[in-house]
């Protein structure tokens, strides 16, 4: 799969996206901003406001974060709306 991954939330649907390397840091950006966006890098599931998830607030940002799995890394994400995320391995 390429990388970054582009994608559109579905609201209150979690999302999957498998990277396809075991990354040293992944980059988690709220391209839109419409809505926040909760997520996991150790293919947890997330839960919007819940413990264990990272978020980025309703406004255009980015996250870069290492995650501690090992092989391909699985970001889970979720959110209230409908907003597109980059994800990628840097």
């Amino acid at each position: 799969m390429a990388n970054p991954i582009h994608a559109t939330l579905q609201a209150d649907v979690v999302a999957t996206i498998t990277l396809d390397r075991d990354a040293r840091k992944v980059n988690v950006c709220n391209v839109t901003g419409t809505a926040a966006v909760w997520f996991t890098l150790d293919g947890s599931t997330p839960e919007v406001e819940g413990n264990g998830s990272w978020v980025l607030p309703a406004v255009v940002s980015a996250i870069d974060l290492e995650p501690s799995t090992a092989g391909p890394t699985v970001v889970k994400l979720i959110s209230e709306g409908t907003p597109t995320v980059s994800v990628g391995a840097i």
